[in-house]
């Protein structure tokens, strides 16, 4: 366990900060999407509820 850990912390302190970057922002996005999942899933059925209408 502790070598799987040793090895993901080598690998994020080798990319360059542009990834690192992109990392915390999809692990915030992630985290953003779980708190807000009923407004994200009223919107997407909404959504489909528009196209509905309109066939």
């Amino acid at each position: 366990m502790k070598k799987t850990f040793s090895r993901i912390k080598d690998w994020y302190n080798s990319q360059p900060p542009t990834v690192k970057c992109f990392l915390w922002l999809g692990i915030i996005l992630i985290i953003g999407i779980i708190i807000r999942w009923d407004y994200v899933v009223e919107g997407v059925s909404s959504g489909f509820g528009f196209l509905k209408q309109n066939n």
